[in-house]
């Protein structure tokens, strides 16, 4: 992994730190022409669908990697699985339980705790994002949580709360460690691997 060097006070800097050396990846990821079609005024339900049928790769494995290691951690975690809201969103816009079952698992490669923390902010990050796509999914293909549109409601107006609460001990967790470039290297790493992940370029 590439060396970060972090020199952390506080909370507010460590954060500051993050997002700055994950600045170029995370755009990267949102340029992704998978990513970007969902915000497109003329998105389709096949750009979403796409979407999700890649996403969710990432997602399922990160409840099944990366959740185990974190339970003494993230008191809250059991409220953070999101997988099943991404197939009850293909399946109400039509794709059939067979081809859902058939979506392909992604891999991560990870050392540790903070490695997992990590990959964790970015995962939690997006449900902010996901926020302003509900919303245009919403006014573009007329999508509900209950009709399709559950993934990215998210935890709905929780989203703010469970947000802070995470970042709260996500940066307890950085303080404790003693690792804060370990988690920072990671998160940026993260959003390069999704960004390939949706582009077919890894497997």
């Amino acid at each position: 992994m590439n060396e970060v060097t972090v020199s952390v006070k506080d909370q507010d800097s460590f954060i500051k730190t993050l997002r700055n050396v994950t600045a170029e990846s995370h755009q990267n990821l949102e340029d992704n022409p998978i990513s970007r079609a969902l915000l497109d005024p003329d998105v389709t339900l096949a750009n979403y669908q796409l979407y999700l049928s890649k996403i969710y790769g990432v997602i399922l494995a990160c409840e099944k990697q990366i959740f185990p290691l974190l339970t003494d951690i993230v008191p809250d975690l059991g409220e953070r699985h999101k997988s099943h809201l991404i197939i009850k969103d293909l399946e109400a816009t039509g794709m059939p339980a067979q081809d859902t079952a058939a979506l392909p698992l992604h891999q991560f490669e990870f050392d540790g705790v903070s490695e997992a923390m990590g990959i964790m902010y970015v995962l939690e990050g997006s449900t902010l994002g996901g926020k302003i796509i509900f919303k245009h999914i919403h006014e573009k293909l007329g999508l509900t949580p209950e009709t399709g549109a559950a993934y990215f409601w998210g935890y709905g107006t929780q989203t703010g709360i469970l947000w802070k609460s995470f970042i709260s001990v996500f940066t307890q967790f950085a303080d404790n460690s003693n690792d804060q470039p370990g988690i920072i290297d990671s998160a940026k790493q993260t959003f390069t691997v999704i960004d390939n992940w949706l582009s077919g370029r890894n497997s």
